[in-house]
């Protein structure tokens, strides 16, 4: 066992968070994440993030504050959490039995640890069916234990201020990348620390491919992306605007400079879903803000682009051929073609299976569908769509207060950018902590009038209060 510096933190950190207000373990559990590419444990070959330590405490902290029918209760049959738990107990089983079944009766692309390179494989157990396994069990506990804290008297403004103080961070990481890389040195290497191979301090078109705390750009943009959703829609919703409104115009720039093309569709795809968003449901200064948001923002294109056209000639043809290679290029690169051969192997393994999947964990793709209906088949794609659309279709309940509805509001955009995004580009099942702690704000507002519980806290029943 190698227990890391970063480790050691997180230990001390969960350990405080036990004693201290519960709020402590929000703030945790939410900056922790923002170590994607750091290790804190090592077990054998198996590295353990900082987010997937601190879980233990996190969850424990809510089994402390709510007990076991608190967390339960965010997996009662008419929650969506219900559907989430459907999904994780039918990808445990087929994670365990269907690649031995199955054995042989397809190609796979496997995510296996042991082999150096990605080959088509007969299918059979590899490394990806426990690690896959670990991790869809621990997006249950963030689920369930984020919904009992959210039981709590202003938790939703804590949930708000943890994320506004994530994308802060994570701004700030991006920016030092930046200079870092323009003073000729690699600042961020000291968290750069787990196993993953280091795509860090590349260019495109004399831009510094931003990676932040990530092993590399598209690591940095796919989490970068929801923060800004969230900010973004929090400050169209009017919640603390001169906070979320700074943060969603730095985190955006961050992405437009990224060079990623991950970020550029992803932007691109989520303008389409804010088009038809009714923000006004949830403030009726949304609606305004939302005109002329994009009434400037078209305004401004348009005038910079004909200034560019006119004055800049050269700037052109420049980004024509940014444009081109960081998105138009990409399918017929050598690792587009890579990544679409998966996507075909994952829809041909949905069909040699006839419907059941091939095991969470089994196979590779490039993409989240392919890798939910490979994996788990029609039981997953049902139990998963069902989970999401409970928890993304409903009306958010209009008898519970601004705060709560405003950051519901925005952790369901941030869901829908994280879906997008996934869909593009995931290779594997896991979405991320950020993306289960959104999904339990999304769902816990119940179509009921609320019987809201009051804040308290404390290690053991002592009677303690907050």
């Amino acid at each position: 066992m190698e227990l890391t510096i970063f480790g050691i933190v997180v230990f001390v950190t969960g350990l405080a968070a036990l004693y201290a207000s519960y709020r402590s373990a929000i703030y945790g559990m939410a900056v922790f994440s923002l170590f994607g590419c750091t290790l804190a444990l090592g077990l054998g070959g198996i590295g353990i993030l900082p987010a997937q330590l601190f879980l233990a405490f996190f969850a424990l902290r809510a089994f402390n504050l709510a007990g076991g029918k608190g967390l339960a209760d965010a997996v009662a049959q008419d929650k969506p959490g219900f559907w989430l738990l459907c999904t994780c107990l039918w990808g445990v089983a087929g994670a365990i039995l269907l690649p031995r079944v199955l054995r042989g009766a397809t190609l796979v692309f496997p995510v296996d640890r042991s082999s150096q390179f990605i080959i088509l494989q007969p299918l059979g157990p590899v490394s990806g069916n426990l690690s896959q396994t670990i991790y869809c069990i621990s997006d249950v506990v963030v689920y369930c234990s984020m919904y009992a804290f959210l039981k709590y008297r202003g938790v939703y403004r804590t949930l708000a201020n943890a994320i506004f103080l994530l994308a802060s961070l994570d701004a700030l990481a991006g920016v030092i990348d930046i200079f870092a890389h323009a003073a000729g040195i690699d600042m961020l290497s000291v968290v750069k620390t787990a196993q993953f191979a280091d795509l860090t301090g590349e260019e495109m078109g004399g831009l510094v491919r931003i990676s932040g705390t990530f092993s590399e750009t598209s690591g940095f943009s796919a989490f970068t992306l929801p923060l800004f959703v969230f900010c973004l829609n929090l400050w169209l919703v009017g919640y603390r605007p001169k906070l979320a409104g700074p943060l969603a115009l730095t985190t955006g720039v961050l992405l437009l400079l990224s060079t990623s093309g991950t970020a550029y569709v992803g932007l691109g795809a989520y303008q389409f879903v804010l088009l038809v968003s009714r923000p006004g449901l949830i403030s009726c200064v949304a609606a305004v803000r939302k005109r002329r948001m994009w009434v400037i923002s078209s305004c401004a294109g348009l005038l910079g682009a004909l200034y560019v056209i006119v004055f800049l000639p050269g700037v052109v043809n420049a980004l024509g051929d940014f444009v081109d290679a960081a998105i138009l290029s990409k399918a017929g690169s050598d690792s587009g073609v890579e990544r679409m051969g998966w996507n075909a192997q994952g829809i041909t393994n949905f069909f040699d299976t006839y419907g059941i999947g091939v095991g969470l964990g089994s196979i590779r793709a490039s993409s989240f569908l392919v890798v939910l209906l490979g994996s788990l088949g029609v039981v997953g794609v049902v139990c998963y769509g069902s989970f999401l659309g409970k928890t993304l279709l409903l009306p958010v309940p209009a008898h519970y207060p601004f705060t709560e509805r405003a950051v519901c509001y925005a952790a369901r955009h941030a869901m829908i950018s994280t879906l997008i995004v996934a869909s593009a580009s995931l290779s594997v099942f896991e979405l991320g902590t950020c993306f289960y702690i959104f999904a339990a704000a999304a769902g816990a507002l119940s179509q009921r009038v609320p019987r809201r519980v009051p804040a308290r806290g404390g290690w053991v029943a002592r009677g303690a209060h907050e």
